[in-house]
């Protein structure tokens, strides 16, 4: 009976010898996985930046401030002063589709 159970017990401590080696050797894995995962995220948020910057480098930047305003009021200004004859301001509204054209091209 001794015999047995000393069979067993060595059994046993080969199974746990085997859990450990395994729990070491997957342990490794998972940190090789991680290492990998980190330097391929590093690798695409890099690429990503680098793609948005030569992006951002080839679109236009929008004007912010208004166009031709001092137009833009001499005109509603003429269209309340005129309100029955509205053809009057025509010229205005000429130079200011010529000065929003003009900004345009700029």
């Amino acid at each position: 009976m001794e015999k047995h159970l000393a069979s067993c017990a060595k059994e046993l401590e080969g199974v746990e010898a085997e859990l450990r080696r395994r729990d070491i050797f997957y342990k490794e894995q998972l940190g090789r996985i991680e290492r990998k995962n980190a330097e391929m995220y590093k690798l695409s948020s890099q690429h990503f930046h680098e793609a948005a910057t030569r992006l951002e480098a080839t679109v236009k930047p929008r004007r912010v401030d208004p166009v031709c305003s001092g137009l833009q009021s001499e005109i509603l200004r003429c269209y309340r002063d005129n309100l029955q004859e509205v053809l009057k301001c025509s010229d205005l509204v000429k130079a200011y589709q010529h000065c929003v054209s003009t900004a345009q091209k700029g």
